[in-house]
């Protein structure tokens, strides 16, 4: 019965040490009818055997324990994960719960105000007044608004037209204005082209007088200077 258990465990419980005499009943021991020494061998073996198998017991309880507390935690993760999913369940069971009592209450109105509908069906004469007057009551505001917006349409024109003829009035002042400025600017600039020829007229004609004085003057001093070099030299 162990060697089954343990084969059947051995696969999950990868950390099993299985030492010898696991699965395996204890027979005679050999040489049992040998001497002292015999015995002696035999118990020193069925010792060592013995420990060898504590020790086994002791890493198989450790790796034991730790896949048990693996599993607890995991056992606990998955029971905490299934109650927050039981709380969405239950949540989203009571919103349709209201949905449906709310859609129930909506069908109940409908069905109501169906009732009082057929309740209050009327004549084919009555039908046409009726229709006629929703007509009448339908076209009045959207004639109301067409004569305002004609009204507002005829307003814009107007203030168009006299915006227009504005433009055109300030337009031909501009242009008036603008060859006005053109001529002025022309004739100043006429005036101010003869005003440069006049000045560099002046201008030639002073340089020139000042060269011919200059010229002179020279001619003057030289004259003179040799006049005075000859009768230096006659004395």
């Amino acid at each position: 019965m162990n060697s089954f258990f343990l084969s059947q465990s051995t696969p999950h419980f990868p950390g099993l040490v299985l030492g010898p005499g696991w699965g395996t009943s204890p027979g005679p021991a050999p040489g049992a009818s040998g001497g002292p020494g015999g015995s002696e061998m035999e118990l020193q073996k069925m010792l060592i055997d013995e420990r060898m198998r504590c020790e086994n017991h002791k890493t198989n309880y450790q790796t034991l324990k730790a896949e048990h507390t693996r599993l607890q935690d995991a056992f606990m993760r998955v029971q905490w994960e299934f109650k927050g999913l039981l709380g969405d369940r239950q949540a989203q069971q009571e919103k349709l719960q209201l949905l449906l009592a709310e859609f129930r209450g909506e069908l109940l109105d409908k069905t109501r105000q169906l009732e009082e509908s057929r309740l209050h069906v009327t004549t084919p004469q009555r039908l046409d007044l009726l229709r006629a007057q929703l007509q009448q009551e339908m076209e009045a505001p959207v004639r109301e608004r067409f004569n305002k917006l004609q009204e507002e349409a005829e307003r814009y024109r107007s203030e168009y037209n006299k915006l227009r003829y504005d433009y055109t009035l300030f337009k031909s002042q501009s242009d008036y204005q603008h060859q006005e400025a053109t001529r002025m600017l022309e004739e100043r600039n006429m005036r101010f082209e003869a005003e440069v020829c006049v000045c560099v007229c002046v201008y030639i004609y002073i340089y020139i007088y000042i060269y011919i004085y200059t010229h002179c003057v020279c001619v003057y001093l030289h004259t003179h200077t040799h006049m005075g070099v000859r009768h230096n030299h006659k004395e």
